[in-house]
């Protein structure tokens, strides 16, 4: 067997794929030989390896792989190399030994390079890295590749990420043992904690995977603040914390999205039935905000207003004595499009605090009480909905764009029961489809959100959970996904991770009531992979910007 050594790049390369087999397409495979000679053992020189910034010239990864089985002096063997970071869009790195001493080796700084600048792993994560060596034979007759792999788990060195897999209360201010957070927003990384503190400091101990950091303020003893505080993530000895100035009973909330900490004493928290709009920017009536569907403690309106001032009266115990201003004083711009911390001052009072709405037009108005923050939206700011293109077979236009602004269940959880189409929906579609086929109930919606039109909810009845048989004979209760179009399955689907294939076999993933599911989003197999609804469940949630899927009983 004659080996050929081709030319090897140490960089990226983009190689255009060679014709390694020089015979005909009539003649076979030769399985009966191929399957039995899978030589190629690849060794890496660990399972984990933690890079070294302190050593950049040191060795870190070795590879190390043996010869494929000789099939004799016919045929000419080429060795392709792979390096891929598992999630990673980024262009595999391929070459071709030219040297025959099939062996990689990588020091701390190169493979440093290779993670962060070229696949895009963040610094300080640990990326699973997958090494393929591929032995190609060109001959009288075609045989099967010989293929080696291998995954590593390396960890990058650099700026630690804020990130935690458990969050604590910690310091003097909490007493010898630490206190756990509770995780109470898992898409958007918010721990929240309500307890009883004495004087002294504080911070916020990290366990993120071999790490031990901490949270805490950009200087040594820091006070605490009414508003959101920066928080920096460290090593857990060298972080500094804030200081706690008397005993009370205390609301922490620790954002890991915005990487902010806010400590307010219990009492500062807003009470309110009901909140309203008012100002020369309403006009004499007021206007409810209305609590959004996904989030109680979240508030949410869109629509006209005029140039003018802007407040937000509360309504509590049938009064209205206090209202929702600008944090401070004769401060009256929105931030247009940012998320900001309010205050809250009397009616009264409100001759000084308010915003001012600087042109007519139309505004998005987002509002949090739990943690007292308010986003306030001109049109040049305001959230857009997500705008999907796929191929829409039924109608024969590909690509068909369409913005997501509602979503459909679709599946056997109903038997797929039908609905008519709307009239807008006939109209549109008319003159294409005769006899459309509407398989998704309009009851079974989910609404947009007025907070962020990525996000689709749900409450109402139980969900059906009927007992349904698939196409390859699979009968499972209550299987459902989302679908941007009502008629047939050609459109682009919120679908589970669950192992599916078209004309193949379906996937089907069995969920917890209040457990946050990752999705998977598209027009490929994801179509056909179902999540299985929990007993009860009549409130769902659907993110298409962080893609996951929320069963629960509300």
């Amino acid at each position: 067997m004659k080996t050929m050594h081709l030319y090897r790049n140490l960089g990226v390369v983009a190689v255009g794929m060679m014709s390694m087999l020089a015979t005909s397409c009539e003649e076979d495979i030769d399985n009966t030989v191929s399957r039995n000679q899978s030589e190629i053992e690849l060794a890496p020189s660990g399972e984990f390896i933690k890079l070294d910034e302190s050593k950049p010239n040191e060795t870190a990864v070795t590879l190390k792989w043996s010869t494929a089985h000789d099939f004799g002096e016919d045929y000419i063997t080429t060795y392709k190399y792979e390096m891929q970071l598992i999630g990673s869009e980024a262009t595999n790195i391929k070459e071709f030994d030219d040297d025959g001493e099939f062996f990689r080796s990588y020091t701390n700084e190169e493979m440093q390079k290779i993670l962060v600048d070229h696949f895009g792993l963040t610094t300080s994560t640990i990326g699973e890295v997958l090494f393929t060596v591929t032995a190609n034979f060109e001959g009288p007759r075609l045989i099967v590749p010989d293929i080696a792999t291998t995954t590593l788990k390396i960890k990058t060195y650099g700026p630690k990420q804020y990130k935690a897999d458990n969050l604590y209360v910690g310091g003097s201010a909490v007493g010898e043992d630490n206190i756990k957070l509770t995780l109470k927003d898992e898409i958007n990384k918010i721990y929240s904690y309500e307890g009883a503190l004495v004087a002294g400091k504080i911070n916020f101990p990290v366990d993120y995977a071999d790490e031990l950091n901490a949270i805490g303020p950009e200087t040594a003893d820091a006070p605490i603040t009414k508003g959101e505080m920066t928080g920096v993530i460290s090593d857990r000895a060298e972080a500094n914390s804030w200081v706690i100035p008397s005993a009370a009973t205390y609301r922490i909330t620790v954002n890991m999205s915005k990487q902010t900490v806010k400590i307010v004493e219990a009492g500062a928290v807003v009470e309110a039935e009901q909140m309203f709009l008012a100002g020369t920017a309403v006009g004499e009536e007021q206007i409810e905000i209305a609590q959004t569907l996904e989030n109680d403690q979240l508030y949410a309106w869109r629509g006209e207003l005029k140039a003018g001032s802007l407040y937000i009266p509360l309504t509590f115990e049938g009064e209205q004595s206090m209202a929702i201003v600008p944090e401070v004083a004769d401060n009256h711009d929105i931030e247009d499009g940012q998320l900001a911390t309010f205050g809250q001052a009397l009616i009264s009072k409100v001759d000084r605090q308010y915003w001012t709405i600087p042109a007519d037009g139309t505004y998005r108005i987002v509002l949090n009480k739990e943690e007292k923050t308010i986003a306030i939206y001109s049109a040049a700011t305001d959230l857009k909905p997500l705008t999907v293109s796929f191929n829409n077979t039924i109608l024969g236009i590909n690509p068909w764009r369409q913005e997501v602004n509602v979503l459909h269940m679709y599946g056997g959880f109903n038997s797929f029961a039908k609905d008519p189409g709307t009239d807008e929906e006939i109209e549109e579609i008319k003159d294409i489809i005769k006899n459309p086929q509407w398989y998704c109930q309009v009851k079974y919606n989910l609404i947009q959100s007025l907070a962020n039109p990525k996000v689709f909810v749900y409450k109402g009845d139980v969900l059906p959970r009927d007992e349904y048989t698939d196409d390859y004979e699979k009968t499972y209760r209550g299987w459902v996904n989302f679908s941007t179009l009502r008629y047939a399955n050609n459109g682009w689907f919120v679908g589970s991770t669950a192992d599916a294939k078209r004309k193949d076999h379906n996937g089907y993933t069995k969920v917890i009531a209040g457990k946050v599911e990752k999705a998977v989003t598209g027009q490929a197999d994801n179509r056909y992979a179902y999540f299985l609804i929990p007993e009860g469940c009549n409130y769902v949630v659907v993110d298409i910007e962080n893609n996951t899927v929320l069963f629960d009983i509300k």
